[in-house]
């Protein structure tokens, strides 16, 4: 070998040895974004962050150009939330327009939980499928499934660790998803009546406390009512346990039906209800116990109902005495009635 000869193979050998230096470089910076990635799906506090968390290691993680969020939304049905494609996470333009052999309609359906692959071929996922693709769905036994879509990478020589590692990112995802639902189910569990689906004691005592420090911010008006059905006994008794569970839904229909968004109803105890009810006067209340009232009647049901006005020092149990001695006032009155507590109570 000459001396020119081995100049030449030494330089091509350095050449290569930092190639291959780059590359792992590379991949060493990769594996740690999806290690990050896979932390923060844990930490997401929400399923938007969450989603986006996902993105953006599979992104960055997996050395491609785009990265797409798809929901099912039928087996037939899918349609992309979110994508990366160089500018951060962003509302897809893409919408739910597939070839006819996409392979994402295999995921949506069932079929199967993966696919990899190239833009060439028959099955390519979108009508402009980028270079190599990867998708995988993301599963969580409650709630919608999804499909987590990336591509954009000419590297042959990871396909099959990419389509792994989005298959991990993925399952990952679903967990994390799944374990938000729950949490939420239970949070959800815990804070409304089971029969009504209105916010329970606990529930509403928490929000009165809110309202009331807001209201004390404020020096806005807040009316807090107490209702209780009239003879709920005799409801019972000529209708069953189940006509009186009927009874308590109308009511609590009928609350629902009757009052704003920014109005609280709950289910206080038994047959007692209560209603918080923010930015409301004197001249309101009569409108809408009015309203209560005439649909309750259209069940064949009355109660009656006691209402405090917040005063600016006003704590909690203050509120619901005044509140309570209302009712008691509009029960001794004939029952199927209102009262509003007296300023000096």
């Amino acid at each position: 070998m000459s001396r020119d000869d081995g100049i030449r193979f030494l330089t091509e050998r350095i050449n290569e040895v930092e190639r291959e230096r780059d590359e792992l470089l590379g991949k060493s910076q990769q594996l740690v974004a999806l290690q990050r990635t896979f932390v923060d799906i844990v930490a997401s506090s929400d399923e938007r962050s969450l989603i986006a968390t996902a993105l953006r290691g599979a992104w960055l993680g997996l050395g491609c150009t785009r990265a797409l969020w798809f929901q099912i939304d039928a087996p037939t049905e899918i349609s992309a939330l979110v994508e990366i494609d160089g500018e951060g996470v962003v509302e897809s333009e893409y919408g739910g327009t597939l070839p006819p052999a996409s392979s994402l309609v295999r995921i949506a359906c069932g079929d199967s939980d993966a696919a990899t692959g190239w833009a060439t071929d028959f099955d390519a996922p979108l009508f402009d499928t980028r270079r190599r693709y990867a998708a995988a769905a993301v599963r969580p036994s409650v709630g919608s499934a999804y499909i987590l879509y990336v591509d954009g990478s000419n590297d042959r020589s990871a396909s099959t660790w990419i389509a792994s590692s989005l298959r991990e990112l993925a399952t990952h995802a679903a967990f994390a998803l799944e374990r938000q639902r729950l949490g939420a189910e239970l949070e959800r569990l815990a804070m409304h009546d089971p029969l009504t689906g209105l916010f329970n004691r606990r529930a509403l005592i928490e929000r009165l406390r809110s309202e009331l420090a807001l209201q004390r911010r404020t020096l806005e008006p807040l009316a807090f009512a107490m209702i209780d059905v009239d003879d709920f006994k005799q409801i019972n008794d000529s209708r069953g346990h189940a006509g009186g569970d009927e009874a308590l839904v109308s009511v609590a229909d009928a609350l629902r039906a009757n009052t704003r968004e920014i109005d609280v109803p709950a289910r206080f105890a038994g047959d007692e209800f209560a209603l918080i009810m923010p930015r409301t006067d004197v001249a309101s209340i009569a409108a809408v116990m009015s309203r209560i009232y005439a649909t309750l009647e259209r069940h064949g049901l009355r109660c009656s109902t006691g209402i405090a006005f917040s005063r600016s020092a006003d704590e909690i149990e203050p509120l619901l005495a005044r509140a309570d001695e209302a009712l008691y006032q509009a029960k001794a009155a004939g029952k199927n009635a209102y009262r509003i507590a007296s300023e000096d109570s």
